[in-house]
């Protein structure tokens, strides 16, 4: 069996499609046919089977969303407030944190602030999610210790490129 590669155009995981161009080996989606090049087609295997933690009190959007992170092959851990996303980071040390900012009991806002005064953390990639119509939301969370932020709402997509970028800027390391 093959690698496989997930095309963010189409959203989808398959066998990579090979073919011949110009006396080239050149690579398509086998879904919808969009070359590797554009569609940014990656391999699945790059991040093996990361651990994507999501904190957010909404359980359908939970639920939304640990099913598109299970599809492309991560391994989804869900909490529904702060203080349990903590408690389930500290014992299970995920890859990537996604957290919403808005819930009860502890903001996504404090929840980062946690997790940064972790030295085990530290280094974790945090992505906040929120409905907030805030301008200042990317610079409040950037300085909870937030690496992104994607406002609600999205689709599985956005969300999956994403912690791939995340996952590929953990991989290189803090820049020297």
């Amino acid at each position: 069996m093959g690698s496989t590669f997930f095309c963010p155009y189409c959203c989808s995981t398959q066998e990579r499609y090979e073919y011949q161009e110009d006396g080239r080996r050149k690579f398509r989606c086998a879904s919808c046919g969009t070359p590797a090049e554009a569609s940014g087609l990656t391999e699945e295997s790059t991040f093996g089977r990361a651990k994507v933690l999501c904190i957010d009190d909404d359980r359908l959007l939970l639920g939304l969303v640990k099913d598109a992170i299970e599809m492309h092959g991560f391994e989804a851990l869900t909490a529904t407030d702060g203080p349990s996303g903590l408690e389930l980071a500290k014992a299970q040390h995920p890859d990537i944190i996604l957290v919403d900012v808005m819930m009860p009991k502890m903001s996504g806002f404090e929840v980062c602030q946690h997790l940064r005064a972790d030295p085990k953390m530290r280094g974790t990639p945090i992505i906040i999610i929120t409905a907030m119509a805030d301008p200042e939301l990317k610079t409040k969370g950037l300085e909870a210790g937030a690496n992104l932020a994607i406002p609600k709402p999205f689709n599985p997509t956005q969300i999956i490129v994403l912690i791939k970028k995340a996952l590929e800027l953990k991989a290189k390391g803090p820049p020297r």
